[in-house]
């Protein structure tokens, strides 16, 4: 009797496969936890606010962004001063961690307190890092390359007269509070708005809330040159990054978000400055 043709294995390839899904999956998953995003975040914190006690002490000018300076409006009511302006980083630590336990509490609930264990892969937030340095390449590539987006003023000092530190200062601070305000707040609360309050779907809610925040954030930018005009790249530029931005905090997660944004930043100050090392 004939023999039936046997089949070609493929498992070796198929499991290979599936473990390199499986483990961005799971990065993925992880990177998007608050717990990883605080751990993710903490020493772009720390080094702002060292930046900002440095200028304290030496009696510079705390030259911070206009984000940091609204939330700082939140605890005007307790009269505080200089100490007021680490507050706005204790409040990104207490929204984290507040997210963490309502999280953990869900998880835990549904799956046994096992899943919500406090820890996170080194490897995790490494990744985190990586990404968001590559992510931060378009947006600058971009910037420099395309529009020359000319340096923004930071509390009526001019960008491009600071110091290299205190320009990484802003921007890590620009990443860590325009993101917060933004993306985790205004995008955040016009999902729910749209999705669970007003019924839409989640594509409509979610290209909405994407569009408007996008627009805010363009509003909440200087488009206006030094006469008092419109400035259409302006407006091209930031509107563009807000839908960006906003694009990954919707894919990628606030941290990821935060991150692209902090970098993008940062490497436009260092693009500045060698380029006007190049030119003196």
């Amino acid at each position: 009797m004939p023999r039936a043709p046997r089949r070609k294995p493929k498992p070796a390839r198929a499991d290979r496969a599936q473990g390199g899904f499986s483990f961005l999956d799971a990065y993925f998953e992880a990177s998007r936890k608050p717990l990883a995003i605080l751990v993710f975040l903490l020493p772009l914190l720390l080094l702002y606010e060292l930046l900002l006690l440095r200028a304290f002490l030496t009696g510079a000018p705390l030259v911070t962004p206009d984000a940091h300076l609204w939330i700082l409006t939140l605890f005007q009511a307790f009269e505080l001063r200089g100490v007021g302006y680490w507050l706005p980083g204790a409040l990104v630590v207490v929204v984290l961690l507040a997210w963490q336990f309502a999280e953990r509490g869900a998880v835990g609930g549904r799956r046994g307190a096992a899943s919500g264990k406090w820890t996170v892969d080194p490897a995790c937030t490494g990744l985190m890092f990586s990404e968001s340095i590559v992510l931060a390449v378009p947006l600058l590539v971009f910037s420099q390359a395309s529009l020359r987006i000319p340096a923004i003023a930071a509390d009526g000092i001019a960008f491009e007269a600071l110091p290299l530190g205190s320009k990484i200062a802003v921007s890590i601070g620009a990443g860590i509070y325009e993101e917060l305000l933004f993306r985790l707040g205004l995008l955040g609360l016009l999902l729910l708005v749209l999705e669970d309050v007003l019924g839409a779907s989640r594509r409509f809610a979610t290209a909405a809330a994407v569009g408007l925040s996008a627009i805010a954030f363009m509003a909440y930018h200087p488009l206006r040159d030094g006469a008092g005009a419109v400035m259409p790249s302006r407006v091209v530029f930031y509107l563009a990054a807000g839908v960006y931005f906003g694009t990954l905090f919707v894919v990628r997660g606030f941290g990821i978000a935060v991150g692209a944004h902090a970098f993008y930043d940062i490497g436009s100050a260092l693009a500045d400055a060698i380029h006007r090392e190049s030119v003196g």
